[in-house]
């Protein structure tokens, strides 16, 4: 990620929905001086945050991210945009790009077929906003998202059979 990005000591990056702070704790493993910051809704998850970086990881709404415009040099959310009803997920969105400079990765939840939509729907368990990839791809650019992106989705996750060959 630190090589793709062209993260380093001098670079800041926010995770939205870091939980523990695992993530945040392996940046800063790689690089000491660099700025981590983290947002999650959950109090469990930010009191047993991981010692090394619970300091930085503070409750925030997803859609209202305290943080001042353009502060972060890469954004990164997991899970965490498609966790939201499609309203807020656009305003996630949307928030990811104001706090950052243009580089950010997110996960979106996609379906391709009614079975793969069933199973994945069985699969997750906070996965509100699932769409098919072309309607993800007309959200972002209503958005105007600059970052990078992947869809998690029942073949990702290997929960299609693979289709044999005769």
């Amino acid at each position: 990620m630190c090589k793709e990005y062209g993260l380093g000591d001098g670079s800041a990056v926010l995770q939205i929905g870091c939980e523990k702070g695992f993530l945040l704790h392996d940046l800063l493993q790689l690089h000491p001086k660099m700025k981590v910051r983290g947002t999650d809704l959950s109090d469990y998850a930010i009191g047993n945050a991981m010692p090394s970086v619970k300091r930085f990881i503070q409750k925030a709404p997803f859609t209202a991210l305290p943080f001042a415009d353009r502060e972060f040099d890469f954004v990164i959310g997991i899970g965490v945009v498609y966790s939201l009803n499609l309203a807020d997920a656009i305003q996630c969105l949307k928030e990811i790009q104001r706090v950052g400079k243009g580089k950010s990765f997110v996960t979106l939840a996609s379906y391709t077929t009614e079975e793969d939509f069933r199973l994945f729907s069985y699969w997750t368990l906070l996965g509100t906003t699932i769409l098919r990839e072309e309607e993800w791809v007309e959200v972002l650019n209503h958005v105007r998202y600059t970052g990078d992106y992947t869809f998690t989705n029942a073949r990702s996750l290997k929960l299609v059979p693979e289709k044999q060959s005769p």
